[in-house]
């Protein structure tokens, strides 16, 4: 489950909505918590301390946020580009300069860790044609009996690539029709996995209900186009139901029969759609997180890299002296600064010119938008690769 625009230039200045941005700031965050609280299983044995316990919620909840953003973002930047003659191309071109560089390269530097280092690993690398399908996003078994990639965290961006092939295709027809195949494939996908629980890889992976989340954000997309706006009042309410919504219920949750993708992401849909269809000029608490918004990506990718040894740091030099919520508000700080750098220095830089590239075929392709802005940079991708 997500193009970023320099820090001078500012949300307004790009097209982003900060509310939106701030929210992906958000749920990558919860993506850190809950792995820097699995780091505490390990770490808890060996200082003499419990580990924490992070099942009052729903530990993905930070991925759930992130598909509806990325089904909100896709249409929101793309919808000029629907029955246009190589728009699908085009969105395409802009999909792979977001998401591949970063990924390809930390993926490469796990290989070469792993060559050096395999105890560093918590799995097999895997065979020749794991790793290939790995760079390629295609769906692939890791160790025999999980649909992982060799970057684990990988997994949501072989669904968010389907999930862009899938737009792709709506975008040879106008918007509206274009929506309604979208909305058809993606619901198909999902029932067939309901039904036929399929055993082939690729299809047990692209069938997840999950994939429901990225059509519940095209459709608050087009809310939002139709002009839609909610009072400060309602939008903080659905927000504030949406994050309850993320917690666990003892008893409640045991005997529930609602699908995974209800459950889940209808909190999802509550925070985004509060967050995006608020009327009003966003909270300063959202202005200040923009900044890690834009860094989100990164801080999605990176963070397994910063977990691990700040563990065995922690280990050395704190041990059981402190409390591991200590622990787990130290990482998700540290992950959070670590990847602005990451993005600054290497992640934009990276993908720079592959944007540019993009931004100018948009241009020649669909000429000049009613707010002179072509290639919404800051707002582009809507999920982790935003």
């Amino acid at each position: 489950m997500t193009a970023a625009s320099p820090p001078a230039a500012g949300p307004a200045a790009t097209g982003q909505i900060a509310s939106i941005q701030a929210l992906r700031a958000v749920a990558a965050l919860l993506v850190v918590f809950a792995h820097a609280a699995h780091e505490t299983e390990a770490i808890g044995p060996r200082v003499g301390l419990s580990a924490i316990d992070p099942s009052f919620m729903q530990g993905g909840i930070g991925v759930d946020i992130f598909f509806v953003i990325s089904g909100f973002i896709m249409v929101h930047s793309s919808a000029n580009l629907f029955g246009q003659p190589g728009a699908w191309r085009i969105f395409l071109a802009r999909r792979i300069a977001r998401i591949v560089p970063l990924y390809w390269l930390l993926t490469s530097v796990l290989l070469i860790g792993g060559l050096f280092a395999p105890k560093l690993l918590n799995v097999p690398m895997g065979d020749w044609q794991h790793i290939l399908k790995s760079y390629l996003f295609i769906p692939s078994l890791r160790d025999g009996d999980e649909i992982r990639p060799v970057m684990a965290l990988g997994w949501t961006l072989n669904l968010e690539m389907f999930f862009y092939l899938l737009f792709a295709g709506a975008l040879l027809l106008p918007l509206r029709r274009g929506m309604i195949a979208l909305a058809l494939a993606i619901s198909g996908f999902a029932l067939a996995g309901i039904l036929l629980q399929p055993m082939q890889v690729q299809l047990a992976f692209w069938t997840q209900q999950i994939i429901l989340e990225f059509l519940f954000g095209c459709l608050l997309a087009l809310l939002y186009r139709q002009g839609v706006r909610l009072p400060g009042a309602i939008a903080a309410l659905m927000v504030a139901l949406g994050f309850a919504g993320m917690f666990r219920f003892h008893g409640l949750d045991a005997a529930a029969t609602v699908a995974p993708a209800l459950r889940w992401g209808g909190p999802a849909v509550l925070i985004v759609g509060g967050a995006a269809l608020y009327r009003g000029a966003p909270p300063r608490v959202a202005l200040l997180l923009t900044g890690l918004g834009n860094a989100s990506y990164s801080l999605y990718l990176f963070h397994p890299f910063v977990l691990r040894p700040l563990r065995e740091l922690w280990i050395r030099l704190v041990g059981g002296a402190l409390p591991l919520e200590i622990y787990i508000a130290v990482a998700m700080i540290v992950a959070a600064l670590a990847s602005i750098l990451l993005y600054r220095w290497i992640e934009r830089p990276l993908g720079g010119w592959l944007r540019l590239s993009s931004a100018r075929e948009t241009s020649r392709a669909t000429g000049p938008s009613p707010d002179g802005s072509h290639w919404r940079e800051g707002q582009e991708a809507g999920h982790i690769a935003s």
